[in-house]
C-alpha cells in the first residue's frame, strides 16, 4: 500500500463519526466507571457540621486539662470533669470493728457525762441550798412577823431539829438556821455530808427502824437544859437523852425580832448558832445500838 492509501486509512479510523468494532457473540456492553464525585464548595458547611466540631474541641479542651490536673485517663461527659478511676480499697474487718468500737466509746462517754452532770444539777436541786433566797423567817408570806411559822419557846424549836431530821425533811430542817447558825452548824457535822441538806438526810438514813425514828424526833428535853429567860439561849445535846441518831451538839438559839407570838405571846425562836460537844457526852448513848 502506498503513503497516501495508508495515511488515508488512519484518517479514516480516527473519524469521530465511525462506529466502534463489533463486539463478539455473546457479550452485552455494560456501564461504563462512575465519574468522580462532583467536588462540593469549600464554603459549603452545613451548621451541625459546625456544632459537632465545635463539641470535638471543646471535648479535647477538657481532656487536656483533666491530664494537667493529674486525673486518670477516661472519657467524662463533656462539660463535666470529675476524678474517676478505680474505687478506694475496702478496709480491713479488724479495722472497721476497731473503728465501731471506739465510736461507741465516744459515744457512751458522752451520754455519761451528760448523764453526771444532770445528776449533780438534780441533786443540788433537790438536797442542796439555795444561798441565793434569804431564810423562810423573812421572805414573802413566810415572814415571822407576820406569821407563825417557828416554834414559841426555844425547847419547842430544839425538839423540831430533831423531827425535821428523823422524818428526812431537810428543807424544813435547814430553815430553822439563820445563815450563821446553818454555817456552823455544817462545818460542825461536816463529817457527815458537805451541805447542810447532806447532813440532815445522812444522820435521817442512818436510823433504820422506824420506831428509833420516832424515838428521835422527840428527844426528852428537861425543863433545866433550857434556860427561862434572855432573848439569847443555849440548850446542850448532853443535857437530853437522844435515841436513835447522833446528838445534834450545843444549839443557840435567838428570837426572831418583831416575829408573830402565839396568841400575842413569846416570839419565834431560830438556831443562830452551834457548837461542837464532846463525843457521846463522856459516855452516853447517842447512837442506835447495833444488832
Amino acid at each position: 500500500m502506498s503513503r497516501h492509501g495508508m495515511m488515508g486509512a488512519v484518517a479514516t479510523n480516527e473519524h469521530p463519526g465511525e462506529e466502534p468494532p463489533a463486539l463478539p457473540p455473546g457479550l452485552v456492553p455494560g456501564p461504563g466507571p462512575a465519574p468522580p464525585p462532583a467536588q462540593r464548595p469549600p464554603n459549603d458547611i452545613t451548621p451541625e457540621q459546625v456544632r459537632q466540631f465545635q463539641e470535638f474541641q471543646r471535648f479535647q479542651e477538657l481532656m487536656r486539662k483533666a491530664a494537667d490536673e493529674g486525673m486518670p485517663p477516661g472519657n467524662p461527659p463533656p462539660g463535666l470533669l470529675q476524678p474517676w478511676g478505680q474505687p478506694p480499697p475496702k478496709e480491713s474487718l479488724p479495722k472497721r470493728m476497731l473503728k465501731a468500737a471506739v465510736s461507741k466509746i465516744i459515744t457512751g462517754l458522752v451520754v455519761l457525762a451528760v448523764l453526771v452532770v444532770a445528776g449533780y444539777f438534780a441533786v443540788d436541786y433537790f438536797l442542796g441550798e439555795d444561798h441565793d433566797q434569804p431564810p423562810a423567817h423573812e421572805t414573802g408570806g413566810g415572814k415571822a412577823t407576820t406569821n407563825l411559822i417557828f416554834e414559841t419557846s426555844p425547847r419547842n424549836a430544839v425538839q423540831k431539829v430533831y423531827d425535821d431530821i428523823a422524818q428526812g425533811d431537810a428543807k424544813s430542817a435547814c430553815s430553822r438556821f439563820t445563815d450563821d447558825g446553818r454555817a456552823q452548824f455544817t462545818e460542825n457535822m461536816s463529817e457527815y455530808g458537805n451541805t447542810c441538806s447532806q447532813i440532815v438526810m445522812t444522820i435521817h438514813n442512818g436510823i433504820a427502824a422506824k420506831h428509833m425514828k420516832s424515838e428521835y424526833a422527840n428527844p426528852w428535853i428537861p425543863t433545866s437544859a433550857v434556860p427561862a429567860t434572855g432573848d439569847t439561849v443555849s440548850v446542850s445535846s448532853c443535857a437530853l437523852e437522844v435515841t436513835g441518831g447522833p446528838r445534834l451538839g450545843l444549839l443557840t438559839l435567838s428570837k426572831i425580832p418583831n416575829s408573830e407570838g402565839a396568841g400575842g405571846g413569846d416570839a419565834q425562836w431560830i438556831v443562830s448558832g452551834h457548837q461542837v460537844e464532846p463525843e457521846n457526852c463522856g459516855g452516853s448513848a447517842s447512837t442506835p445500838p447495833t444488832t
